[in-house]
């Protein structure tokens, strides 16, 4: 069984979000692995250019705060 290693250690996760019309919200439509920002740029650029987006936004996944996950009410109860 072949092993696989990667080439960069060091990877962060993107979320990717975008808009087709500046009037509608952003939405999340995926996200990427990347070593550094400008990569991550050019992946989420290659990965989501189906469409035609007025607006395509990356956000390190660790910055985005989640209030609270599916499934959850939100109350903060658990």
């Amino acid at each position: 069984m072949a092993s696989f290693s990667r080439v960069h250690q060091q990877v962060r996760q993107y979320e990717v979000f975008a808009r087709k019309v500046r009037e509608e919200p952003l939405r999340q439509v995926g996200s990427v692995v990347a070593p550094d920002d400008d990569l991550a740029q050019a992946y989420a650029r290659a990965t989501y250019d189906e469409e035609r987006w007025v607006e395509l936004v990356i956000v390190p996944s660790e910055a985005v705060i989640r209030l609270w996950a599916p499934g959850e009410d939100g109350s903060g109860s658990g």
